[in-house]
């Protein structure tokens, strides 16, 4: 049985700010972790903004980062199947048991064009071994999407990350060019009070909080 795990997210930052407490955990537990980013970040950090983002997933042990390199905030001017063939090309290969992608409700039109391709990449097909599809939350676009009842973030999955959100931080300070200053929520503050926040909904003082889409027990 593989052991693989893809991490997808539509730009740089978006593999970790949600997850990377999880993942890290995985590594640890003795996983293959992959991060994959379906777009290019902001034109002006373009220069050096792969090379950070390998240095960010290696401190958490990931190796190997795949960036598919569209442009940024217009996934939505290519068709959706040549994002899902891509996908689906990364999903041969690696043969991955588990997906972490963005949620469908973010506000980031990238990020809802990323879910929808991994949402048919991962379809379930006669012969195939079934995919457990689980979505993180993104600060700065999770949260701050319509709050309708088929768009909120609905957690229902939590992982106790106490003992990774040093590495978790470490990890994001790679990535300081795309950080804020508090109180944005996608800054060194706004990380740790939403690892409180949902540490607290599971009684552990730090978590990260997922939605599942599907989950297959054979």
């Amino acid at each position: 049985m593989s052991n693989c795990i893809l991490v997808i997210g539509a730009h740089p930052d978006d593999e970790l700010l949600g997850t990377a407490g999880t993942l890290k955990k995985l590594v640890d537990a003795g996983y293959k972790v992959i991060s994959v980013i379906t777009a290019l970040g902001r034109k002006e950090e373009t220069h050096h903004i792969h090379q950070l983002g390998r240095l960010a997933n290696k401190e958490i042990g990931i190796n190997e980062v795949i960036f598919l390199k569209h442009a940024n905030l217009e996934l939505e001017m290519i068709p959706l199947h040549e994002l899902t063939k891509e996908i689906e090309q990364l999903i041969q290969k690696y043969k991955p048991v588990k997906i972490f992608t963005h949620h469908y409700g973010d506000l980031n039109r990238d990020h809802q064009i990323t879910f929808q391709a991994v949402l048919t990449a991962t379809r379930p097909l006669p012969d195939t071994t079934p995919i457990e599809l689980i979505t993180f939350e993104t600060v700065s676009s999770s949260e701050w999407g319509t709050y309708t009842p088929d768009k909120t973030f609905k957690p229902n999955y939590f992982v106790d990350v106490t003992g990774t959100m040093e590495f978790k931080l470490n990890a994001l300070k790679h990535y300081d060019v795309e950080m804020r200053k508090f109180p944005h929520p996608r800054s060194y503050e706004g990380i740790e009070y939403l690892g409180r926040l949902r540490g607290m909904s599971v009684g552990v003082p730090y978590a990260e909080a997922f939605e599942i889409i599907r989950r297959v027990w054979k």
